[in-house]
């Protein structure tokens, strides 16, 4: 009998399969309890997005804080009030009242030079203004101005009349060359305190005077032409508030993306990248307005027409981040619900921590976005933010998955749906109804995905049957 040789190394054993793939009958009964997981993981990443969230907000209160700066150093939103014929009466010994006649017609152009100022980060738009007047006022005779006040027996001071100008809060960046023509001759604005000498006629509103000395009427009205320049200074928003018969305005800026406020919108306006212009026509009806009281500003005399314009970004950084921070569940669910088929349709196994290393790199995105939508802007922002999480997380996949085809399916979901999201938010008045048809449109593929898949318990009710 001849001695077989002893192998060295031991009996043959067929090769171990693959721990990172099983066979499909392993899959076709996952557990339960993973699922439960997957859901709560997602779930969870919800905590980092609030996390964000609340980060969005303080940074957006810093900028806020940024805009307030400005209005306290620069100039504030600039409210103006319409011109406005001041004439001084008296009645014995009793303190001046003022009668006010508004203006019969007003020409009123002002055109805004935009200039973006930072304080580190953050940054608030401002604005230079030239504002060009011009129109009439109408002043009556003196028997039918005295039917208008309470004292019948009123001294009108006519060599003391004067226009007013101002606005709500602060008037800011006034030169010393701005004046005002009445009736052909030039006059200089002086603070209203300084014209009066009386501070309590002056309160309410930032005022400045140009003296306009007149001759009571013979007939039985006479016309006041008057033309002025003004330049001031604001922060974001520009406003008139008008007070009279007629008004003819035009506002005009390079601003590429105003938003036109008020309660009285533009006739007609033409936006472009290069800037706007808009023109607003305003007819009030009856005659001047005229009132008369102890201060030159009467809020209830302004409850006219009032046309505005904001110079609002085109692209609202945080208000964009925080919307995207909102869809950060989104794409963590559609990213598991990835990873979860290449396990039941791939036979591919994926430890649960690996989903949680997923979860945590897209909820990164948005503090990404955040960080880098400060100094570069929102739009490269998105783009440099999307492509650092899309190569981390598919290289991430292509380590787990160890095959090319699952690495680039799930990229190609991932590029779908940043660039979906980008669209998304920059559609205004189809947002929502964009975003409803896309998750129906997820919803119907998941569910024919689900059709693919071998549910326990799901044969034995098809035999029985």
């Amino acid at each position: 009998m001849t001695d077989t040789p002893l192998d060295p190394f031991g009996p043959q054993r067929a090769p171990r399969p693959d721990p990172q793939y099983l066979p499909q009958r392993d899959y076709t009964s996952l557990s339960l309890h993973k699922i439960a997981l997957i859901a709560g993981l997602a779930i969870a990443t919800i905590l980092p997005n609030l996390f964000i969230s609340n980060l969005i907000e303080e940074r957006e209160t810093r900028q806020a804080g940024v805009r307030e700066e400005f209005k306290r150093n620069w100039g504030p939103e600039q409210s103006l009030y319409t011109p406005m014929l001041v004439i001084p009466y008296q009645v014995g010994g009793w303190p001046r009242q003022y009668l006010k006649i508004a203006p019969a017609q007003l020409n009123f152009v002002a055109a805004l030079a935009p200039q973006e100022r930072k304080r580190g980060l953050f940054q608030a738009t401002v604005y230079e203004a030239t504002v060009d007047m011009q129109g009439t006022f109408v002043v009556l005779l003196e028997s039918r101005l005295r039917d208008l006040i309470t004292d019948k027996d009123a001294r009108f001071l006519w060599h003391e009349a004067a226009v007013a100008f101002g606005v709500v809060s602060n008037l800011t960046g006034m030169r010393s060359t701005d004046s005002i023509t009445l009736g052909g001759a030039e006059q200089q604005w002086v603070p209203c305190i300084e014209a009066l000498r009386h501070e309590p006629a002056c309160r309410g509103a930032a005022l400045v005077l140009a003296t306009a000395p007149l001759a009571p009427p013979v007939f039985d009205s006479v016309r006041v032409p008057f033309k002025s320049t003004v330049s001031m200074r604001g922060t974001a928003s520009f406003t008139l508030q008008f007070t009279g018969k007629e008004l003819a305005a035009t506002v005009r800026s390079p601003w590429p993306s105003p938003s036109f406020n008020g309660n009285t919108m533009p006739a007609d306006s033409k936006i472009s990248p290069d800037g706007f212009e808009a023109n607003w026509q305003a007819v009030e009806l009856g005659s001047p307005r005229i009132s008369a009281s102890s201060t030159l500003v009467d809020t209830a005399k302004w409850s006219g027409a009032t046309i505005g314009v904001e110079l609002i970004e085109g692209t609202p950084i945080y208000r964009m981040i925080n919307r995207v921070a909102k869809y950060g569940l989104l794409f963590v669910v559609l990213a598991f619900a990835t990873y979860f088929f290449f396990e039941v349709l791939s036979r591919l196994r994926i430890h649960i921590v690996q989903y949680g290393l997923l979860g945590l790199s897209l909820s990164l995105f948005s503090l990404l976005l955040l960080s880098l939508a400060e100094p570069i802007g929102y739009t490269t922002g998105y783009l440099v933010a999307a492509g650092l999480v899309l190569t981390q997380s598919t290289l991430y996949t292509a380590a787990v998955a160890r095959r090319i085809k699952p690495a680039f399916v799930f990229a190609v979901m991932l590029t779908s749906l940043f660039g979906f999201i980008y669209v998304l938010l920059g559609l205004e008045t189809y947002s929502l109804l964009i975003g409803a048809l896309a998750l129906f449109v997820v919803v119907s593929a998941l569910m024919v995905l689900t059709q693919m898949v071998k549910w326990p318990g799901r044969a034995e009710v098809a035999a029985a049957v």
